[in-house]
């Protein structure tokens, strides 16, 4: 069949225009610029550097398992830490104390203490009739540890008592009474 041939004044075909959408004129960002004087700039600059090697020597002495599981916990703080106490000398920690003699009175208008107590350490050794004021104020450390563990059980004279497992920075694991916890 012959292909008819069309008039472009044929009242049935209208010729198209090509359709022409506007473009908008592409606009550059505004480049913003900070005059800072250069012993600013210098210090900042130094700063950057320095907090730069303080978190990659931290990335160095960091426990990767925990940072995984802290990141892939939205964040939150997985790891809670104590302070335990630490005998002053040798750096063990305390497990308990028991109080040996507790004598509070008035005398001649002040208040008089005389304390005693025994002193148990982690390796089970026991300091006997230390002065409880020297005790508290200058033979003790505070040494900061993980709380791995809580463990609710009853003592000898059916008192609920709460053990808490700690990592100690030396790695060691120890279960202390929750009392001798801050």
């Amino acid at each position: 069949m012959p292909k008819k041939k069309t008039n472009v004044e044929d009242p049935k075909v209208v010729p198209t225009e090509p359709k022409v959408v506007p473009t908008e004129p592409k606009v550059e960002p505004k480049v913003e610029t900070v005059e800072i004087k250069k012993t600013d700039y210098e210090q900042l600059m130094a700063r950057l550097e320095k907090n730069a090697k303080d978190i990659d020597l931290l990335y160095k002495a960091a426990d990767k398992s925990r940072m995984a599981k802290a990141r892939n916990d939205n964040a939150e703080v997985l790891i809670k830490s104590a302070k335990v106490w630490t005998w002053k000398d040798t750096g063990k920690i305390v497990i308990s104390t028991k109080l040996i003699k507790n004598i509070c009175e008035i005398v001649a208008g002040r208040w008089v203490e005389d304390q005693l107590v025994d002193v148990v350490l982690e390796d089970g050794e026991i300091v006997k009739n230390v002065p409880y004021l020297e005790f508290s104020r200058s033979i003790l450390n505070k040494t900061s540890a993980d709380i791995l563990s809580r463990e609710e059980s009853f003592d000898s004279n059916k008192n609920k008592v709460i053990l808490f497992k700690l990592q100690l920075p030396n790695g060691k694991e120890l279960k202390i009474n929750s009392s001798f916890v801050n």
